[in-house]
C-alpha cells in the first residue's frame, strides 16, 4: 500500500461528539490554554487558504499531491472548529469558524504577500525543487504543530482538552508522515534541490501562522507551551529528525529559531498583549 492510499485510509473528520464538554466547562481552561488554543484554532482555520495558495501553482498540480493537500485541507479545518467549540464551552466566546478564519486573513501582514510571491517564483523557475521545498517545510511545520498539541495534552488538568489534544496529534502526526516521507524522496533526486532546500529553510523557518501572527504572538505561544529546558530539548529532537533527509545532516535550524525568538519572550506569567483575550 502507497503511504497515500494509508492517509486515504486512516483519513476522517475529527471525532468529537463522544466528548464530554460539559466536564469541560466545569474544569475550564487556564489563561496560557486558552492563548495557545486561540493561536492554534486561529492557524488551523488558514489552512483553506495555504491550499489555495499552493493549488493554484501549476509545478502542485500532481494528482497524488493534490489528493493528499485536499485531506489535509479537510481534517485541519475540523481541528480549528473543535479547538473552537472547547473554547467557547470553556466561557471564551468565538466567532462562527467561518468569519473568524476571514477576519484573520484579512489581518495578513504584508511579509504573507512576500512569501506567496517568492513562492510563486519558486515554483515557476525550479517547479520540482519547489515540491521538495513545500514537503520539507509541511514536516518542519507538522512536526512542531504536533509536538504543540502533545505539550498540551501533558501538561492540562483538563481531560477533555488533553484527550482533544490526542486526537488532534494524532492526525498531525500522519500529516508530518506523509511530508517527511516525501521529502525524503524529493530532496535525494538532486544535490542542486537540497541545497536550495537547506538555504531556504535554514533562512527562512518561522512558526506556522507568521503571515497574519506577530513575532511577539509567536515567541509568547512558544515560551508557553515548552518552559524551562523544554523548548530545546523538543526542538533539538525535530532538529535531528529533519537532519536525516537528505542534504539535511547536521542542522540545527529549529533550536536556532527558538533561540532567537526567547529574546522576544514576555516575563514568565505575562501575555503577549496580542494574545490578550478580553
Amino acid at each position: 500500500m502507497s503511504n497515500l492510499d494509508q492517509h486515504l485510509s486512516a483519513s476522517q473528520k475529527l471525532a468529537t461528539d463522544d466528548l464530554d464538554w460539559d466536564l469541560a466547562a466545569k474544569i475550564g481552561l487556564s489563561q496560557s490554554e486558552r492563548c495557545a488554543l486561540r493561536y492554534f484554532a486561529d492557524v488551523e482555520g488558514q489552512t483553506v487558504h495555504y491550499f489555495l495558495e499552493v493549488a493554484k501553482l501549476e509545478a502542485a498540480r500532481d494528482p497524488e499531491l493534490l489528493t493528499f493537500l485536499t485531506l489535509w485541507n479537510y481534517e485541519e479545518y475540523f481541528h480549528g472548529h473543535a479547538l473552537s467549540r472547547l473554547l467557547d464551552v470553556c466561557g471564551t466566546p468565538q466567532t462562527a469558524a467561518c468569519e473568524r478564519t476571514g477576519q484573520v486573513r484579512s489581518q495578513a501582514r504584508f511579509k504573507a504577500t512576500i512569501e506567496d510571491w517568492v513562492q510563486r517564483g519558486i515554483a515557476r523557475l525550479m517547479p520540482r525543487t519547489f515540491v521538495a521545498l513545500w514537503m520539507t517545510w509541511g514536516a518542519l511545520q507538522e512536526g512542531l504543530t504536533t509536538r504543540g498539541y502533545e505539550e498540551l495534552a501533558r501538561n492540562t488538568a483538563n481531560p477533555v482538552l488533553a484527550e482533544l489534544c490526542q486526537r488532534i496529534a494524532k492526525q498531525e502526526r500522519r500529516h508530518f508522515a506523509y511530508y517527511y516521507g516525501q521529502a525524503k524522496l524529493r530532496l535525494a533526486e538532486s544535490r542542486f534541490t537540497q541545497r536550495v532546500v537547506r538555504y531556504v529553510v535554514e533562512h527562512c523557518f518561522s512558526l506556522v501562522g507568521s503571515g497574519v501572527k506577530t513575532e511577539l504572538e509567536m515567541a509568547t505561544l512558544i515560551g508557553q507551551l515548552f518552559a524551562g529546558p523544554r523548548l530545546l530539548e523538543v526542538t533539538a529532537g525535530l532538529d535531528k529528525r529533519i537532519g536525516a533527509l537528505p542534504g539535511m545532516a547536521g542542522t540545527e535550524l529549529v533550536q536556532r529559531y527558538a533561540r532567537e525568538q526567547t529574546r522576544l519572550l514576555a516575563a514568565p506569567g505575562e501575555l503577549a498583549p496580542e494574545l490578550a483575550l478580553g
